[in-house]
């Protein structure tokens, strides 16, 4: 434990605010600058450019890029020397690059960073995925970063550090000795209220909701699941909201079709998804019409491999860490139709589904694919009894599910429902194991797995 933990832990409330504020500031510093805000102008104009300007910049900084990566990453001189250079001269010449996966890098690390690593901003990810990666970032991509982020949101009518958020994440921000009902410190930088999903209970949630009630945002972000579990507490317990925040904005986990109706119903505004990650894919951002848009200046995405849904990204931001082609683990399905204008005047690719982590499903007996979706939908007909579930599996016949329920409300037939949907979903031979449990616990990074395909991993 360092000094500064030390310090925080022993600290009352009111100094850890304080000294959540001033990292709030300090990262800042790294994030809005004059790099954001030029790329904040840039994107407002990028938006009114026709497709066919926006695929030539989008060519035009994949070549730059990739001589970039070439010229200061040995990984990738070495990676491409056999490859003829000149004749990459857009995304559709890409395939003729090889596939980087995330144990290519994790081995190679210090031959892939182009930059000093004292001094770089880092980013730890892969908690849920069983592999974890440290990559190094750039001042310049960190704001180009979040002014994609920014620009994404003022779409929708909310424009950060001006307007009051509330965010769920990991941060370990509640001392493990403390007593207090307040599982909350507020980042006055961002007028940001940073909620920790690592204490929300049965007994604990009326606290959230209360906090809420009193710091009315205007905006909601962060863990799916850490928002999903508080709606369906406020929604079982009727309680009434003092607030109508703009939008939700649910990072790092899937967005269900089941999760998105809860949220608008409960809070009583739009949910928007989007897709990056901790590496620094591109990004992908829904609009005010429900559609989600690839963001063409952020970077290129493609499908592993024909018939396939798992993407591979190329990212314009990831100067201190390449990635090209980079086999991030993540899956999507692509629009049929082609580039369109959308009813909100977006240009471009459409992509139909994000369907997240490549194994964010399960299989049955014969080895078909049950997504994510269609997993979330075998308690639909439960109501409120159930609060969460998650569902894990071993082996190719057999899955295991663990539900948290609402005693008051489950009753047996339940359990025989939700055997039925289970069926149909995934035939009579895949065999069905039902724990009752008093809680599932959330991963190490503070995230809920509502699936464990441990099928898919070995």
């Amino acid at each position: 434990m360092s000094f500064l933990e030390k310090v925080y832990n022993q600290s009352p409330i009111f100094f850890q605010n304080v000294m959540v504020t001033l990292a709030g500031h300090q990262k800042n510093r790294q994030r809005y600058g004059k790099i954001y805000r030029e790329h904040r102008l840039f994107l407002a104009d990028f938006d009114t450019w026709s497709y066919e300007k926006q695929k030539d910049y989008q060519n035009k900084e994949l070549v730059k890029f990739i001589g970039y990566a070439v010229k200061y990453s040995p990984f990738y001189q070495r990676l491409y020397e056999n490859v003829d250079l000149s004749t990459i001269q857009g995304v559709q010449d890409l395939k003729k690059l090889p596939v980087v996966n995330k144990e290519m890098l994790r081995k190679e690390m210090q031959q892939v960073v182009t930059i000093p690593q004292k001094g770089a901003i880092q980013e730890k990810t892969g908690g849920t995925t069983g592999k974890s990666l440290v990559i190094f970032r750039t001042v310049e991509d960190s704001m180009k970063r979040m002014a994609m982020l920014d620009h994404f949101k003022s779409r929708l009518g909310f424009e950060n550090r001006k307007m009051k958020r509330a965010t769920f994440n990991g941060k370990p921000i509640v001392p493990p000795n403390q007593k207090k009902k307040v599982f909350w410190r507020y980042n006055a930088t961002m007028k940001q209220m940073i909620y920790t999903p690592f204490h929300m209970t049965e007994k604990t949630m009326k606290y959230y909701v209360a906090s809420l009630n009193k710091y009315q945002p205007l905006a909601i972000d962060g863990y799916f699941t850490a928002m999903y579990d508080l709606a369906q507490y406020i929604e079982r317990h009727n309680l009434k909201l003092t607030f109508s925040p703009v939008a939700i904005f649910p990072t790092s986990e899937t967005l269900t079709l089941q999760g998105r109706e809860l949220l608008e119903r409960v809070f009583g505004c739009k949910v928007y998804d989007q897709y990056a990650s901790g590496e620094g894919a591109p990004f992908v951002t829904e609009c005010r019409c429900r559609r989600l848009h690839m963001e063409l200046a952020s970077g290129v995405f493609e499908h592993f491999e024909a018939g396939s849904d798992e993407i591979l990204v190329t990212s314009f931001t990831t100067h201190g860490t390449p990635l090209i082609r980079y086999q991030i683990g993540d899956a999507m399905s692509f629009s049929d139709q082609g580039p369109s204008t959308c009813c909100c005047k977006l240009q471009g690719p459409i992509v139909k589904e994000i369907r997240g982590r490549k194994n964010d499903f399960l299989y049955t007996s014969q080895g078909a694919k049950v997504y994510a979706i269609n997993v979330g939908g075998l308690i639909r007909d439960l109501g409120n009894a159930v609060i969460r579930i998650q569902v894990i599996q071993d082996q190719l016949d057999e899955v295991i599910i663990l539900l948290e329920i609402d005693k008051a409300l489950y009753e047996p037939k339940h359990d025989e429902m939700l055997k039925a949907e289970f069926q149909r979903r995934f035939g009579a031979d895949t065999r069905l194991i039902i724990k009752h449990v008093d809680a599932i616990p959330r991963e190490a990074s503070g995230k809920f797995r509502m699936i464990k395909n441990n099928v898919n991993t070995k």
